[in-house]
């Protein structure tokens, strides 16, 4: 599976090629759940504020030694903006050659980053005004200054006046009236045509090179980032072997970072990725499903732990309702979400992995089991129920002919595209398959290169079904580009006017109960659009070094890569 990551308020995908994509970002498919029992699991759900990273102090690193991870997807273009950038794999290696204006905490409470920016506030309510302040000294790769302009590159392109330019999200940005410099160079002053709620998560920085023209934008970056500013470095990208090779950048001014080089490598086979930890190869594997899990778990206790949270990640099947695809039909669509068993879709996958038991599955959109605010709005449409599926077919003008559902002759038949090698879909692609067949629709299945699944497939909408996962972030406007009409995002083409207004709303409404209120019933009306199906809060389990530290299973965090490394007397430091 993939996931997309949503970046601060752009979301974004994972791809599911290990397991199981905007202000989400998308994961192809390493997924995890939520919603079944499990042999080692807990007795209860993990909180929202407990991650586990093993966090150590400064003086308690040692200096030096490599950190070799694997990730399941080899960057389609390095500009994390771009909607083929925002994606979870490119999204860990560019936090860590870029800077970042914030950080939050476990509890996903977002604060300037001290190392970057020296404040942003709000000094007036309304109309509502942020000052964003950065620190001095800082300056790009290609020696261009980090300041004023560095801020505007972000709002002026992401704000989607700039025709041509493929972004991310312009979630927040279109919101904003104008922005200014401040008293000083580094000083940005941003006025908001309309309250927006997210404000802090619209913070961030580009350089001038990126966004100089939409080809710069759009393809410059695509085979590498051209600059960079962060405490590491790109030291060599093999995009033959699918490598990337960071090493420390001396032009950072921030805190030294511990760790000599990070090697990233791609590998799609989780399978692989199990043996080459196995073998030592790596010194961190995401294992959020059994085939990686199963061959590693006998390493815990021997010299490599288990780090476990529940952030703010989560698996679904995203239905593409565009004009002209056979799930236009709404009815269709809620069909579906009545015939698929999504208790036995989590346990194809997740029946042996030690999440909490008794867990719930996922029924809300835009919420998280254990944030607040959380509560079920599926309805009959979260329940499965084979024969209300066939009588939503059947109330809708088709009828069984055989053991298909057709109307005007034609039968139901759809493609669920994923990318090669994901366990996750694997498991769920014959339940799913079986599960549509016994209501009369037929389901044809395209695996896809995992680096095409979403520049190729699933954004330009040549898909049906597809599994993958968010990537979310403490920003709950993080999302509205996936649910709008017409959003960046929205890569089902499923929306209407109603939620779009809801969603609106709640970006604008700064009391928080008020906020949350709306929120739900958004939740509600996505289900009756019958877009997306919820499958489960992905969990995030990590299997690593026993030394490594402030890094895993980071839950709502941020990670602190000045931080990253090994504790001292580790026989790592020695490389």
């Amino acid at each position: 599976m993939r996931f997309t990551r949503r970046s601060m308020l752009g979301a974004t995908a994972l791809s599911v090629s290990m397991a199981a994509l905007a202000a989400c970002t998308q994961d192809p498919g390493t997924g995890g759940g939520g919603g079944g029992a499990s042999d080692g699991g807990g007795e209860g759900p993990i909180a929202a504020d407990a991650n586990d990273i093993n966090p150590k102090s400064r003086e308690e690193m040692g200096e030096g030694g490599v950190l070799r991870l694997a990730n399941n997807a080899f960057p389609a273009n390095w500009n994390g903006n771009h909607t083929d950038g925002n994606e979870g794999n490119t999204s860990e290696i560019l936090n860590a050659i870029m800077p970042s204006l914030t950080v939050n905490d476990a509890a996903g409470v977002v604060t300037a980053n001290p190392q970057v920016t020296k404040r942003i506030e709000l000094t007036s309510e309304d109309p509502q005004v942020m000052e964003i302040e950065l620190n001095e000294g800082m300056a790009w790769s290609d020696g261009t200054p980090i300041n004023y302009q560095s801020i505007a590159n972000v709002f002026e392109t992401m704000n989607g006046s700039k025709e041509g330019y493929a972004i991310a999200s312009s979630t927040g940005y279109d919101q904003v009236e104008k922005i200014e410099q401040g008293a000083n160079d580094l000083t940005a002053v941003i006025t908001f045509k309309t309250k927006f709620a997210d404000w802090i998560g619209l913070a961030g920085v580009m350089p001038d090179s990126l966004v100089a023209s939409a080809d710069a934008f759009n393809s410059s970056w695509a085979a590498e980032p051209l600059v960079t500013a962060g405490p590491y470095k790109i030291g060599k990208i093999d995009a033959a072997n699918k490598t990337v090779l960071l090493e420390q950048d001396p032009n950072w001014w921030g805190d030294k970072p511990f760790l000599d080089q990070v090697l990233f490598t791609t590998i799609e086979d989780p399978a692989a990725t199990a043996t080459a930890f196995q073998n030592g190869q790596l010194d961190v594997i995401e294992t959020s499903v059994p085939a990686t899990y199963s061959v590693v778990e006998p390493m815990i206790g021997q010299g490599a732990t288990l780090r476990t949270s529940a952030g703010p990640n989560w698996t679904h099947i995203t239905l593409n309702g565009a004009e002209g695809r056979p799930l236009a039909d709404q009815a269709v669509r809620q069909a579906i979400f009545r015939a698929i068993d999504r208790h036995e879709v989590f346990l194809s996958v997740n029946a042996t992995m030690p999440y909490p038991k008794d867990t719930k599955p996922l029924n809300n959109h835009l919420l998280m089991t254990n944030q607040e605010g959380y509560q079920d709005n599926a309805g009959d449409l979260g329940t499965y129920d084979p024969e209300a599926a066939k009588k939503l077919l059947t109330d809708a003008g088709y009828t069984m002919e055989g053991d298909k559902a057709t109307k005007d002759g034609k039968a139901i038949e759809i493609t669920y595209v994923y990318n090669d090698g994901s366990k996750t879909n694997e498991a769920v692609v014959p339940v799913v398959q079986e599960q549509l067949a016994a209501v009369g629709i037929t389901m044809k299945v395209q695996k896809v290169p995992p680096t095409d699944l979403f520049s190729k497939y699933v954004i330009p909408g040549d898909f049906d079904l597809t599994l993958f996962g968010w990537l979310g972030t403490p920003m709950l406007s993080s999302g509205d580009s996936i649910w709008t009409t017409g959003g960046e995002q929205n890569f089902g083409k499923i929306g209407d006017e109603a939620t779009d207004a809801l969603i609106a709303e709640a970006a604008v409404e700064t009391d928080k109960t008020k906020r949350l209120e709306t929120i739900n019933k958004i939740d509600a009306n996505l289900w009756t659009l019958a877009g997306t199906i919820p499958l489960w809060q992905q969990y995030d389990f990590f299997v690593q070094n026993d030394d490594l530290a402030n890094y895993g299973s980071k839950g709502f965090a941020s990670i602190d890569w000045t931080l990253v490394g090994y504790v001292k007397g580790s026989a790592k430091l020695e490389g």
